[in-house]
């Protein structure tokens, strides 16, 4: 099982690799195409199409399809959330000897992941009304696309750095701190549906006797086959399918094999 565990995160780190250094700005792209749309309605303007939605547009498809893969395997900011968690989780092991997995409680976590609809509310409530001008400079988004494209964020963008280094701090301590409680594009691909054939399922009277592995191992502590149904909060990063010791969870029609 520790075997299958760690081939799917090799081939998994392989892909946020490649989409990292490829198109490390998807994310900002996206949301990008969001707010033209509002900002286009605060500015009583109409709403054009532009590259920036086409970008939004294709995620959202995709998402519907296929569950919230990008999340998983693309988006340059999580795959640096999940290099800052691994790292740590790495130093704790070999300095301290804590080999158990950290983060937050479960109930810590499914109130934090609330916040990140507030923070898109605020940013979409911000174009509408013109006060998102006024928040230049404060986005860690952009400098974190400013540094990924080779530039240095300028003096203006002081706060936006601060911001940056302090989610960069939260990725150490809880496995996808940004992606679960801080992104607004999260919270849109979250509140999206999904194809019942792209929830991940598992045949429950299979599972072993109090077996919890899959909830354990999930970053978003999901039921799977429980909350998975009702929560867009899967992203789809496939930790519960290696962790199962008796193969019980896939994506599809649950197959029983007794």
């Amino acid at each position: 099982m520790k075997k299958k565990q760690r081939k799917v995160r090799l081939i998994r780190a392989a892909i946020q690799l490649i989409f990292f250094i490829a198109a490390p700005s998807l994310f900002s792209t996206a949301f990008a195409g969001i707010k033209s749309i509002f900002l286009a309605i605060g500015g009583q303007q109409s709403v054009t199409w532009n590259s920036f939605l086409d970008i939004t547009a294709l995620l959202l498809i995709i998402t519907i399809l296929f569950g919230r893969h990008f999340c998983g395997y693309a988006c340059a900011f999580g795959s640096l959330g999940d290099a800052l968690y691994e790292l740590t989780a790495f130093i704790r092991a070999k300095c301290f000897g804590k080999k158990k997995k950290h983060g937050y409680p479960e109930e810590w976590v499914h109130r934090l992941q609330k916040v990140k609809y507030v923070i898109l509310a605020f940013l979409l409530l911000s174009c509408i009304t013109g006060f998102y001008s006024k928040l230049q400079g404060m986005s860690p988004w952009d400098v974190f696309s400013m540094l990924t494209t080779g530039r240095l964020p300028k003096s203006t963008y002081i706060v936006g750095t601060v911001l940056l280094i302090l989610i960069m701090a939260g990725m150490c301590t809880q496995e996808r701190f940004f992606c679960q409680f801080l992104c607004p594009m999260g919270a849109v691909f979250a509140i999206m549906p999904i194809i019942p054939g792209a929830l991940f399922k598992r045949n429950r009277p299979n599972c072993a006797p109090k077996c919890t592995l899959c909830k354990k191992r999930c970053p978003a502590h999901l039921d799977i086959d429980g909350d998975t149904a009702h929560s867009g909060e899967c992203i789809c990063c496939h930790a519960c399918t290696a962790v199962c010791p008796r193969k019980n969870i896939h994506t599809g029609t649950v197959i029983d094999k007794n």
